[in-house]
């Protein structure tokens, strides 16, 4: 899992500077030129809608995602484990829905043009249950780690 970290996390740096150029050079056309790349716009939102869908899933494989651990923290060792399991296990189901549904609409919507690209919805949308697997991915990944992980003191 952590060379598709590593991957994923290479993918969002050039996403991201990608993401910052794109702005950049379209203000300058704005503001200085008068001018415009047509597209610029929906190409730079597509980019932060992907950047965020990785984002996610990497943010979980680090245990960086959104949680307030005061009172977690003075469970004991075996029910911090336990908890920590059926937060995955709801994430996981969580993004399982998000993935079902996401194909659903995309199966529907996904045909249609965006205005500027020309390109199908499609190339923006398949971004969420793109995320939503890459996330379940990292959650099971993540389980299977605490049951691995021993008590401290037991070793």
């Amino acid at each position: 899992m952590s060379r598709m970290s590593r991957i994923l996390e290479n993918l969002l740096i050039v996403l991201l500077f990608a993401m910052f150029s794109m702005i950049v050079i379209l203000v300058l056309l704005r503001y200085v030129f008068s001018t415009t790349i047509i597209g610029g716009n929906e190409a730079t939102v597509i980019a932060f809608v992907y950047t965020t869908a990785i984002g996610a899933a990497i943010s979980i494989s680090r245990d960086e995602h959104i949680s307030i651990r005061y009172f977690t923290d003075k469970l004991s060792w075996r029910a911090q484990q336990t908890l920590g399991q059926i937060q995955l296990i709801l994430v996981t189901l969580l993004n399982v829905l998000i993935a079902v549904y996401a194909f659903t609409w995309i199966e529907r919507t996904g045909g249609f043009l965006m205005p500027a690209l020309g390109l199908p919805q499609l190339v923006a949308q398949i971004s969420i249950p793109l995320g939503a697997v890459l996330s379940v991915l990292y959650c099971l990944a993540r389980i299977i780690d605490i049951r691995q992980q021993t008590a401290p003191g037991d070793q």
